[in-house]
């Protein structure tokens, strides 16, 4: 009897502790990897790179690409960044005087991110799970590794692909006239200008129906891709058509205009940035809809 009663207090305990064991692997696995900062506290990201020129992004009233140019950020871009605070952690190493870092490829890291003084340094990953180490605040974590290949891209890529601000309306639009390689004319160079809160146009005035679609393709054009301009390539070329947007906050954009069968590219050399656009989008920019 008293060994029946052992046996059914010993299995007891080996049931507690396998359920204790359970809750603190899921607490484990449920633990981020800092509790110091949430991604609505992060006002500055550096992306370190070994051997190769850092990129800092800065929010202000919206997110922006602060190095090597200043322009509006990609704002999915930097959601996945910040995404980084927001993965479970599978396992937590401490880093001790006897810890090998290079063993987790830790010991010189090519990808270092910075989320204001908050520093994550990322290694090798782990052959099993394919989860990254990541080396912060003298933890070694592993985890989930979704972002490592954008903080390797180009800044290019931090780059909004918006051509315009969206928080800034066009008040005028001056589009050139383009020619295709024959030097026969394509389309017609026009000006939009509001006046009396409504839009006229020159040479020729169109409905306002029909001006306010071709405003609202201007207002919402976003690239395939966004190129960062090296500073050689900076000096506007001489004759080339250009666009000539107006803005209600008193800015303007110039925009240098290429066009083939292959696409189309529209070069704002103030900003030092190439957006690059499907040739099919050149009626819709350059062409009224009668």
């Amino acid at each position: 009897m008293k060994s029946t009663y052992l046996t059914n207090l010993l299995l007891l305990v080996v049931a507690v502790l396998l359920v204790w064991l359970m809750t603190e692997s899921k607490v484990a696995d449920s633990a981020y990897i800092t509790d110091k900062v949430q991604a609505a506290q992060v006002n500055q990201i550096t992306i370190v790179r070994l051997e190769q020129q850092s990129i800092h992004l800065q929010r202000d009233q919206q997110w922006r690409l602060s190095q090597p140019v200043n322009v509006r950020a990609n704002q999915i871009r930097i959601n996945l960044l910040l995404s980084l605070l927001q993965q479970p952690v599978h396992q937590q190493i401490p880093v001790t005087q006897t810890t090998d870092l290079a063993e987790f490829g830790l010991q010189e890291p090519e990808l270092s991110l910075v989320f204001n003084e908050y520093h994550f340094a990322f290694g090798d990953t782990e052959p099993l799970s394919g989860y990254r180490y990541i080396l912060h605040n003298e933890q070694i974590y592993l985890v989930n590794d979704d972002i490592s290949p954008l903080l390797g891209a180009s800044a290019s890529s931090f780059v909004d692909n918006r051509l315009l601000d969206p928080a800034s309306n066009i008040a005028a639009l001056h589009l050139p006239e383009l020619q295709n390689q024959k030097v026969q004319q394509q389309y017609a160079a026009l000006s939009i200008v509001q006046q009396n809160d409504s839009w006229h146009s020159k040479p020729q005035n169109y409905p306002q129906d029909k001006l306010l679609a071709l405003l609202q393709n201007w207002q919402q054009a976003y690239a395939m891709q966004v190129v960062i301009l090296s500073d050689a390539a900076t000096i506007t070329p001489d004759a080339q058509p250009a666009v000539t947007i107006e803005l209600t906050d008193n800015t303007q954009r110039n925009f240098v205009v290429s066009y083939s069968e292959e696409g189309l590219t529209l070069t704002d050399h103030q900003q030092q940035l190439q957006y690059l656009f499907p040739a099919t989008i050149i009626p819709a920019l350059f062409s009224i809809n009668e």
